[in-house]
């Protein structure tokens, strides 16, 4: 719910400054006699002054649910593609690595029911910034006309068509962006709680659990592996191994001196 509203405030802001050049591009793409871009600007201020230039615009604030709806669907469909395969025996981070050619069909999907939702909608923002007799209408007025010259298809009429443009351009971002993007850096590890176990006693101190700390040092080394340089990682590694066999060297020591207080 706070994902959707985000997207939809964000996309309304983007429409104030988008709206004027949506206006100019559809009336000179569907005017027969048109002058360019240039040309178009001209012809609709002398029409109607700035405000001609907005025709559409509560419609558009309306349809910023697109977008919005669109990404919050993508990222749902991704979750659930999560839990499938968590439920198929996967670790959380291998199952929330997805491949660009899911990443592509959840948005394609989405796309495709964000815009069979909002079709309707869409015509009637159309219909009002390029036909001059329904500038002045409302959406529910021109619906009215669609469904009386056209019956309730006619409300859908083109969707297939922009559905093709839409859903093939936004999969196809998506998948590259999946691609290029460099992998999110992932939380090292907690600590595991420690066992209840024998433990060997010296003065008073737990002798150190060696098979535990290089099970914590081996979980480290993968996360630093994601991030790090490979020399680094072999330093690391040397100093690791050294450390390590000098704690081995000590508690057999200390194993040793306990063995023989003991007796």
């Amino acid at each position: 719910g706070r994902r959707l509203l985000l997207n939809l405030i964000i996309k309304q802001l983007n429409w104030l400054c988008t709206v004027p050049f949506e206006v100019v591009a559809s009336v000179n793409q569907v005017s027969p006699d048109s002058s360019g871009f240039l040309g178009t600007v001209v012809k609709l201020y002398k029409l109607g002054g700035v405000g001609y230039f907005y025709r559409g615009l509560s419609i558009s604030m309306v349809l910023a649910i697109n977008p919005a709806m669109t990404n919050t669907l993508i990222t749902m469909f991704l979750r659930l593609a999560t839990m499938l395969k968590m439920w198929m025996g996967e670790d959380r981070e291998t199952a929330r690595e997805h491949t660009p050619a899911l990443v592509g069909l959840a948005t394609g999907v989405a796309k495709f029911i964000a815009t069979l939702a909002t079709y309707p909608m869409i015509r009637a923002k159309v219909l009002q910034q390029t036909t001059i007799a329904a500038t002045s209408q409302s959406p529910v007025e021109i619906w009215r006309g669609i469904v009386r010259h056209e019956g309730m298809a006619g409300l859908w009429r083109g969707v297939l068509a922009m559905s093709y443009k839409t859903v093939l351009w936004n999969a196809l971002m998506m998948a590259v962006k999946s691609k290029l993007e460099p992998p999110k850096p992932m939380t090292p590890p907690m600590t595991p709680p420690p066992e209840e176990q024998a433990r060997s006693v010296f003065m008073g101190r737990d002798v150190l659990e060696l098979d535990a700390a290089a099970e914590k040092l081996d979980e480290v080394l993968k996360h630093i592996r994601r991030d790090g340089t490979s020399e680094r990682i072999a330093k690391l590694e040397r100093h690791m191994q050294h450390t390590t066999e000098e704690i081995s060297e000590i508690k057999y020591l200390l194993q040793q001196f306990v063995k023989a207080g003991l007796r």
